[in-house]
């Protein structure tokens, strides 16, 4: 008598309900958590698209917070317009570890509450966003930081 081997897979070439049941609801998840396994490859972007490294502006303010974090350093400011509104900037640069070579910590440097002068690269989209060139601190020291992100390996 010729024995036939059925395999690992019979059973689900069969299709009972269970083995209907798991594949479904393994084809869905796997679906389901596309977004998340693109969205950080897709979030990285060139400075360049985003900033207009050609249209900067120099803006004065109250250094409201610091999120010295990956993937970008941030900082936030409180501008008074020329209208006497006050707008918050919202200021990007390089990431934590690009600032540490260079010597420059966010615990050390900047301060909530003091008055900085900020030049940046204006953000494409004419929000109140912009890439850091450089910083004018309250002592009166100039920090020259946007070579910073071009030698942050990618």
């Amino acid at each position: 008598m010729i024995s036939q081997s059925r395999g690992p897979c019979a059973d689900l070439k069969r299709g009972t309900a269970m083995h209907r049941k798991l594949y479904v609801f393994s084809a869905a998840m796997a679906i389901l958590s596309l977004p998340w396994a693109v969205g950080p490859a897709s979030a990285h972007h060139a400075v360049q698209a985003q900033f207009d490294q050609n249209n900067l502006a120099t803006i004065t303010g109250v250094m409201t917070r610091v999120m010295w974090i990956n993937p970008h350093v941030r900082w936030f400011m409180d501008v008074e317009d020329e209208n006497g509104e006050i707008a918050t900037w919202n200021i990007s640069g390089a990431g934590p570890g690009a600032f540490r070579r260079v010597g420059v910590s966010g615990r050390d440097v900047f301060k909530t509450g003091e008055t900085y002068t900020a030049t940046i690269a204006l953000a494409r989209d004419g929000s109140n966003f912009g890439y850091i060139v450089s910083f004018v601190m309250p002592d009166g020291r100039q920090l020259d930081l946007w070579a910073q992100y071009e030698a942050e390996p990618q």
